[in-house]
């Protein structure tokens, strides 16, 4: 059987690439739309050959955010059509064009280190031609998106909303993929919280999330991720609340509650942004206050 790389169609003209990160895809009257592009070349490669075998130029790639494994495609693909439009967030848009501000930001601002430099935290530049809206209307050959602000998971994230189909990047997750990581990665917990009530309150024909499968109603979903949230925050908020300490302390002490192993500086860092996130969440709440105490810094619940 000849092997396929086609998208999966939601509808006639809406669909995505399936995979560690999921690819949408929008036929237009001037090509594909794609939304955001994935990890690396390989997996672009794969695209393409998707696109060819629905003969389909590309004429668009809509970045949802910043992150190296939902744009870390846009070198090749652009190579392969360069009259391809890019268009995204404000903000996020100087990382896509600036790779290197990813592991200098999860690297605390200092030089990264060797290991930070990795495909995962570090891809190959792209150049943006449009920021997008932060939220409304983008008209794009003959389709009409719909940009919606979905902040917490990145800071200025959005989700895009075509014929009623939700591409809702990484404001969710699949309750596999949370179960994985146990810690998911976030850089504000309230602002994650919020995106995901807002999608609560969304009637979409569809959902397709970065990360996990497509759903026609992802209520359950939506609430699983919601809860998932919360309980992180109450045990870190338990926790400072019982024994006020240091950051490193607090996010040794919920690892090891959470079964966490870190065993490298690539976990390290996304697990140390993504708890200092649900901190900042807490703070913002006005539940976690901090000090310091002996050049260290230490927090206390409220």
């Amino acid at each position: 059987m000849t092997k396929t790389y086609a998208p999966t169609m939601i509808t006639e003209t809406i669909g995505f690439f399936p995979g560690s990160v999921n690819i949408g895809i929008v036929v237009t009257a001037d090509g594909a739309v794609l939304i955001d592009s994935g990890l690396d070349t390989q997996t672009a490669k794969k695209t393409k050959k998707g696109l060819d075998e629905i003969s389909q130029p590309l004429h668009a790639i809509i970045q949802t955010h910043s992150h190296a494994d939902h744009f870390g495609g846009n070198h090749y693909l652009l190579a392969q059509y360069p009259n391809t439009r890019v268009y995204a967030p404000v903000l996020e848009a100087a990382i896509i064009e600036n790779p290197i501000l990813e592991p200098i930001y999860l690297g605390m601002g200092a030089e990264p280190l060797a290991e930070l430099r990795n495909k995962f935290l570090l891809a190959e530049p792209s150049r943006v031609d449009q920021l997008l809206p932060e939220k409304g209307p983008l008209k794009i050959s003959d389709r009409t998106f719909e940009i919606i602000p979905l902040p917490g998971h990145s800071w200025n994230q959005c989700g895009v909303v075509v014929d009623g189909i939700c591409f809702a990047a990484d404001s969710y997750y699949s309750p596999e993929v949370l179960q994985k990581h146990r810690l998911p990665f976030l850089v504000d917990a309230e602002e994650t919280v919020k995106s995901v009530r807002l999608l609560q309150q969304t009637a979409y024909l569809g959902y397709i999330p970065g990360h996990g499968d497509f759903e026609t109603d992802c209520k359950e979903t939506l609430q699983y991720n919601l809860e998932y949230h919360q309980t992180i925050l109450e045990q870190i908020h338990e926790l400072y609340t019982i024994h006020p300490s240091s950051l490193e302390e607090g996010l040794q002490i919920i690892c090891e509650k959470r079964e966490i192993n870190i065993t490298n500086m690539t976990s390290y860092v996304l697990f140390r942004t993504a708890f200092m996130g649900y901190v900042v969440g807490l703070n913002k709440q006005g539940r976690l206050e901090y000090e310091f105490k002996e050049n260290r810094l230490m927090i206390r619940g409220k």
